[in-house]
């Protein structure tokens, strides 16, 4: 029985893989190529990126015999059912979206959303429609508006700014719970996903780098000379000075209408594109059916996959202010199954071997003469004998990063370092080697290159580094390879708490909060770091261990959430509820039993407060008869000789507090939700039993009697229809 019943770890694992460490691709698309796509699904305010992001997620939109093979630096091979890819606008999009972001933060407005009312700014609708219905010509021509801020954008996008809005994620979690088809698992997920997605660029991480720039066009009506002025007008983009772009792959798709071009004009095409621009390509043929009207040709997907905090509060502001809802689009089966078809092949010809080729390379040229003796003896060198003050140290780094010859140090003024630097080069190698799934390889270039940083005094390079470190280690430990993993001893549980975590931990949130005053930073790293220690504790059944850290995270999480919406005027209400039932569900899944024993536990919530039935109670007296019985005798729980082996009590009473947390609310769904992670430890069942927690004044007794009476209305209202 899965009893607490929660949102499952390894649940969380893998969105934590889909959505925060899996390849982002950026889609710049041509208005003739937005055009065809509106013509094909039958609405004008559609764009390419939006048909394309929901796709990324190949876990749940695959196709049949789906494979995707990665060969690792150890010329291991590896065969995973899914690769998730996640499609955002191109890179100058993403910079205008962040400089229009941090002029309006300059100017006093810290949240847009306040108001559903008030219409949402140009630059975030920018970023959720990918520029859909916009008057343009041409997609150059967004471009060449971005371009002329691109001094300043590439200036701006260093200042390092929070990772999200508090209040927004309490704001739109508030708004998620009254949906009536939501559990608390999907509350739980929802509060996790969003507290992990984010497209902001930082120099410090290059998960939200792209790693390929798709240039998507009509082949009707685009030409090759129209193609190659997007990818100019794309390259001369002043980018930020720690972005390389040579490491982009750049590739095409190319639009068009199997029933109108044959064939062979498109190979032709595609020749010459390869050819004249030296760029691969990929034809995806779509045809307008004529029965795309009927209902059973569509199916619906949903536009918000992998959306932002202010991306969904967009959303909801614009469903309230007209009836139109624009959470799903329909496409055609036809253009659906090509679609799945054709970006199967992009990721396992292109995308995966240029990955692979640039770790191979990145490996020989940068990683292999750090580890080797000479390299680090001129890295012990410069740690001792350069003893610069941090005034000569500034004005060395900012001009020799800006003359773009500078090897190895950091700019101290906006926190980078410069895209050539082999620490910048080599912290892109563990992050795409993380996403290629080769964990253990990640975390010794993690713990290799945090040396630097800490030499060089790249405070927020260390504290990601040693963020990286952790969830690196505890996605190595987590991967199940087979069915009867090895529990770790002692010893290498000590050493991974003790030596890595902890104080890993504890160094980061002092860098990210005091150093930086990035508390949201910290926050997602102990979200992260909670759901990968219960998977460890599932795994190997070692909940004993880490049970007190997870408590220990947990509190502080709530700590930082109440203390942040209580100093804006806010009740933390949603975050702690959601927070609190996390609790529970640690606690319920702490047995101090191995799994030969967990037989013993009996999970029949009827029978818990009463061990013996009546049939039972009558064949005890028939063997004791002359002796006396006493009715009054309270009997022992049924679980009574495994007391002090589970923690079901101390679970019970956080799913209590979080049930408080719904009441001023009124969710009272969410509440019974949470009722039945009670049902070992106390009868909620009967609501006029004699039990002192059965009161009318006590939460639970009041629980109880509400969710009786709601049950009743219902009826009443069913039945008068």
């Amino acid at each position: 029985m899965d009893y607490p019943s929660g949102l499952d770890p390894y649940t969380a694992r893998q969105h934590l893989l889909h959505h925060t460490f899996s390849p982002l691709i950026s889609i710049q698309s041509s208005h003739n190529a937005d055009v065809f796509f509106q013509r094909v699904l039958g609405n004008e305010n559609i764009s390419t990126s939006q048909v394309f992001r929901p796709y990324g997620n190949n876990a749940k939109y695959t196709v049949p015999n789906q494979s995707f093979k990665i060969i690792n630096n150890q010329l291991i091979t590896k065969n995973y059912p899914s690769f998730p890819v996640r499609f955002e606008p191109s890179l100058p999009e993403l910079l205008s979206i962040i400089h229009a972001s941090s002029s309006d933060n300059s100017n006093g407005i810290t949240n847009v959303y306040s108001n559903s009312s008030n219409t949402t700014t140009a630059s975030s609708n920018f970023a959720s429609t990918g520029m859909a219905g916009s008057p343009v010509s041409s997609i150059s021509s967004a471009v060449t508006t971005v371009s002329q801020i691109g001094a300043n954008s590439s200036s701006s996008s260093t200042q390092l700014r929070q990772l999200f809005s508090i209040s927004n994620l309490e704001l739109l979690l508030r708004h998620t719970a009254k949906d009536e088809n939501i559990t608390d698992k999907g509350l739980t997920l929802a509060f996790f996903n969003k507290v992990i997605t984010s497209n902001r660029i930082v120099p410090f991480e290059t998960f939200n780098h792209p790693i390929s720039q798709v240039f998507v066009i009509d082949y009707e009506n685009d030409t090759i000379e129209s193609l190659r002025k997007l990818i100019v007008e794309f390259r001369n983009f002043n980018f930020p000075k720690f972005f390389q772009i040579d490491d982009l792959l750049i590739h095409v798709f190319v639009l068009f209408d199997s029933n109108k071009v044959p064939s062979s004009d498109i190979i032709a095409f595609q020749n010459k594109i390869r050819s004249s621009l030296n760029t691969n390509s990929t034809a995806i043929p779509i045809v307008e059916t004529e029965d795309g009207d009927k209902p059973g040709n569509f199916i619906k997907l949903s536009i918000i996959e992998n959306s932002t905090i202010d991306e969904d509060l967009q959303r909801i502001s614009l469903q309230e202010s007209s009836s139109e809802s624009c959470s799903y689009l329909q496409i055609p089966k036809s253009a659906d199954s090509i679609i799945r078809i054709k970006l199967y092949e992009y990721i396992n010809k292109h995308l995966i071997p240029h990955m692979q080729a640039k770790i191979r390379i990145w490996d020989d040229q940068m990683l292999q003469p750090k580890k080797s003796i000479t390299g680090r003896f001129f890295s012990a060198s410069r740690k001792f004998f350069n003893n610069n003050n941090s005034d000569s140290n500034l004005s060395n780094v900012t001009s020799s990063s800006s003359t773009g010859l500078n090897s190895a140090s950091f700019n101290y003024h906006e926190n980078y370092y410069y895209k050539s630097t082999p620490e910048q080069t080599i912290r892109k190698l563990a992050d795409w080697s993380l996403i290629l799934k080769d964990f253990k390889y990640a975390y010794s270039t993690y713990d290799l290159i945090k040396k630097d940083y800490t030499n060089d005094k790249a405070w927020v390079y260390v504290a990601s580094t040693q963020e990286m470190c952790i969830v690196s280690l505890l996605l190595a430990q987590t991967q199940q390879v087979n069915l009867n993993p090895v529990q770790p001893d002692k010893n290498t549980l000590r050493k991974i708490r003790h030596d890595i975590i902890e104080p890993y931990i504890d160094n980061l949130t002092y860098t990210f909060k005091s150093r930086l005053n990035l508390k949201t930073y910290c926050l997602k790293t102990l979200v992260i770091v909670i759901e990968l220690l219960l998977c460890i504790c599932s795994t190997f059944n070692i909940s004993w261990w880490w049970n007190d850290l997870i408590e220990k995270y947990l509190l502080k999480l709530v700590g930082e959430f109440d203390g942040h919406l209580l100093a804006n005027g806010q009740r933390p209400q949603v975050i702690r509820a959601i927070l609190y039932a996390r609790l529970g569900y640690c606690f319920g899944k702490c047995i101090f039993l191995n799994d030969d024993n967990r037989y013993l536990i009996k999970f029949d919530g009827t029978t818990m407060i009463h061990a013996e039935t009546e049939e039972d109670e009558k064949t005890k007296e028939e063997k004791e008869e002359g002796l006396y019985h006493n009715p009054y005798k309270l009997r022992p729980p049924l679980n009574n000789g495994l007391a002090g082996l589970m923690r079901y009590r101390k679970s019970a009473t956080w799913y209590l507090l979080s049930i408080r947390e719904w009441l001023p609310l009124k969710n009272y769904k969410q509440a019974s939700f949470l009722m039945n992670n009670l049902s070992l430890v106390y009868n909620i069942k009967d609501v006029e039993s004699d039990d002192w927690y059965n009161r009318s004044d006590s939460l639970l007794g009041f629980m109880k009697r509400y969710i009786k009476e709601n049950e009743v209305n219902e009826k009443a209202t069913k039945s008068d229809e």
